[in-house]
């Protein structure tokens, strides 16, 4: 196997990565290509999205593939051929990252597909560079922009491409831009071309245009928001949880109140209503929903949130009392406790997952008596929220019964007795970028 680059003087003077490859197949084919990030242009208005595109160009004899997904930003970068962004200021420094950290770890998993590039055509990507560095103030940046791209080539005798990769397409860019302060009115203008593409949804540009619009929201776009957000089962073609953060980055009342409409579900009940069909029950976007309005603290929105609860589905019934932990309000802590005294098993267990988020030391002793609950479950769940909240540990066995229980419930308050007067609850790191 032979492989070959440019002198390294080539990819700083011209910012591309070339590359030779000959593969040890039965017909010799060649993997060549040409790969680099480049700008779209060299100034930008302060809140304007910053599109970066990656190309790849295979000018080789024979097409080569690669795994291929939507170009946004995902929770895991360490995965193979993800780009790196770095955004530095005209001093040196690093502007400040807004890394994707959600709330109770990771969420799902990337989903990629192939893409098989035949000899002569052009691959291309634009990556929103908004997602990496958060732009507040006009000035010269200057980005770097890196990725490693594994490559599978066509092994000619097989008939299709390698298992494993033959090649790697290497990009390194140094890439300088402005920016520059704009008035509201130059910013709705650049905007406008993602404003139209947020009204013709199954488009090409939909997708590219709600993640700009979502990672950078502006006020005239709250309109557009709120609509996406609340539509229909009928309507969706999005990612509701998407518009719902992109509402809460823009942090307006306004915009606040379109994220509790989603929560009351009141246009998708209405459009179940008008078909005779059942009013609509386990709907992802509401939990999110009530879970956002829950991490904004609001004690403005606790009472909606607990009309929900009255009449809330059991998996949405779930999500309103877990949430109530993070309101971290008297009314709502109020809930919490009287919900472990519920006669429904999933009401308590929630109830206790809902004094874990409370971060408090006031919910230990509860907690410590939720041991002695007469369902396994709930004795199972209690033992592991003192566990998150204290980092304390022991042990209860997947099959302990009652009387398993009793004795590790002793031991809790053994050590309750013994440390509770210095304890301190240990707290999660904030995990929102709004």
């Amino acid at each position: 196997m032979r492989f070959s680059r440019p002198a390294p003087t080539l990819a700083r003077t011209y910012g591309l990565a070339v590359a030779t490859l000959l593969l040890p197949v039965a017909a010799s084919a060649q993997v060549r290509y040409v790969a680099r990030f480049t700008l779209e242009k060299q100034s930008f208005l302060l809140g304007e999205p910053v599109f970066c595109t990656f190309s790849i160009h295979n000018f080789g004899t024979e097409p080569f593939a690669f795994s291929y997904r939507n170009p946004s930003r995902i929770v895991n970068p360490e995965l193979e051929g993800e780009p790196m962004f770095i955004v530095v200021d005209s001093a040196g420094n690093r502007v400040p990252d807004p890394a994707p950290r959600p709330c109770g770890g990771a969420k799902g998993t990337a989903v990629y597909g192939s893409v098989s590039l035949p000899a002569g055509q052009v691959h291309t990507e634009r990556w929103l560079i908004n997602e990496w560095a958060r732009l507040r103030r006009p000035g010269k940046y200057r980005l770097r922009a890196e990725r490693r791209l594994p490559l599978l080539g066509l092994d000619a005798a097989k008939e299709q491409f390698t298992g494993a990769p033959v090649a790697y397409a290497v990009a390194t860019n140094d890439l300088a831009f402005e920016v520059m302060a704009a008035g509201a009115n130059e910013l709705q203008v650049a905007f406008e071309p993602y404003k139209r593409a947020l009204e013709r949804p199954g488009t090409a540009g939909f997708g590219e245009a709600l993640l700009a619009v979502t990672t950078l929201p502006q006020p005239f776009l709250l309109e557009n928001l709120a609509a996406l957000a609340s539509a229909s089962a009928q309507e969706r073609q999005w990612d509701r949880e998407r518009v719902l953060v992109g509402l809460a980055r823009l942090g307006t009342r306004a915009a606040w109140n379109a994220i509790l409409e989603t929560a009351r579900g009141r246009k998708e009940a209405a459009a179940k209503s008008s078909q005779g069909a059942p009013a609509i029950r386990d709907d992802p976007a509401r939990a999110y929903a009530i879970l956002l309005l829950a991490e904004k603290g609001d004690p403005g929105f606790l009472p909606s949130i607990l009309a929900l609860l009255e009449h809330a589905p059991e998996n949405l019934r779930g999500e309103i009392i877990r949430s109530l932990g993070l309101f971290h309000n008297a009314r709502a802590n109020q809930v919490l406790f009287e919900k472990l005294h519920s006669s429904v098993v999933s009401d308590r267990v929630n109830a206790i997952l809902g004094l874990r988020n409370l971060e408090s030391r006031d919910a230990i002793p509860a907690l410590i008596a939720m041991l002695n609950d007469p369902e396994a479950q709930v004795r199972q769940v209690a033992n592991f929220a003192l566990e998150r909240l204290t980092g304390q540990s022991f042990r209860l066995s997947s099959s302990a019964q009652a009387a398993e229980s009793a004795q590790v419930e002793k031991q809790w308050r053994a050590w309750w007795r013994e440390e509770g007067a210095r304890f301190v609850p240990i707290r999660q790191p904030p995990c929102r970028d709004w």
